[in-house]
């Protein structure tokens, strides 16, 4: 478990570009992921383990051989999604949280520059005054 819990990390880290992924979240995600992508997530981090043993550096290894691929690349897209949005879509189509520790701390809100919706960090009623700049 601890080394596909590694592997699913090192992915993540090259899909998102970043090496410094909160591994409390990790352990979320790849939880949500297992349960998601059932057979599907052992061979992924199988193939890019593979890769990586094969000398090919992450980036490549998706750019060229997992996202192109149509075995492989719906699911490293999801695991990218479930980074950015905190969940991942089920069969009828609805997005299912894992927490919402990880909704909070999805990537979008970073990336977009805003609090998640529900989160705003202010006090009651700073929202009737102009932003402090």
């Amino acid at each position: 478990m601890e080394e596909a819990l590694a592997s699913f990390v090192r992915l993540s880290s090259a899909l998102v570009g970043d090496d410094q992924l909160p591994d409390d979240l990790a352990a979320t995600y790849f939880a949500q992921a297992r349960t998601a992508l059932a057979d599907e997530l052992p061979a992924l981090l199988a193939r890019f383990a593979k890769l990586l043993q094969d000398g090919i550096d992450p980036v490549t290894a998706l750019r060229q051989h997992l996202l192109p691929d149509p075995r492989f690349g719906p699911p490293s897209k999801i695991i990218l999604a479930l980074w950015f949005n905190g969940g991942i879509k089920n069969a009828a189509g609805d997005w299912a949280l894992a927490s919402a520790d990880g909704y909070y701390r999805a990537l979008v809100w970073d990336v977009i520059g805003a609090h998640p919706p529900t989160l705003s960090n202010g006090y009651f009623g700073h929202w009737k005054y102009p932003p402090e700049c």
